[in-house]
């Protein structure tokens, strides 16, 4: 797949505090990009999870001080879509030249 790594940077709220989706900086050997991931990339239950913690500090979530398991249901779908937000931002869309929707 892609060379690339990535950093959770914090959980975004909109102006009443609700949980809008991940900051995270993500680059390549070329690239460096801080990017917004939704939260629509996260099961409901993860979402809610992440709501509740930050109703419950004033500070920023560390995705390493979370259960394993919820660290795994952030981790995988935001893999996912940032392989394919690489792709398209740092590559250019090649999906058809790789047949990657085929």
């Amino acid at each position: 797949m892609n060379d690339y790594v990535y950093q959770i940077q914090g959980a975004l709220e909109n102006a009443i505090g609700e949980f809008k989706g991940l900051r995270v900086v993500v680059c390549d050997l070329n690239n460096l990009e801080i990017v917004d991931a939704p939260s629509e990339i996260l099961d409901k239950d993860t979402c809610k999870f992440l709501q509740f913690r930050l109703q419950l500090t004033d500070d920023t979530i560390n995705i390493q001080n979370l259960p394993a398991g919820i660290q795994n249901k952030i981790r995988v779908p935001l893999g996912k879509w940032l392989d394919q937000w690489v792709i398209e931002n740092f590559h250019g869309n090649i999906s058809y030249r790789k047949g990657i929707n085929s």
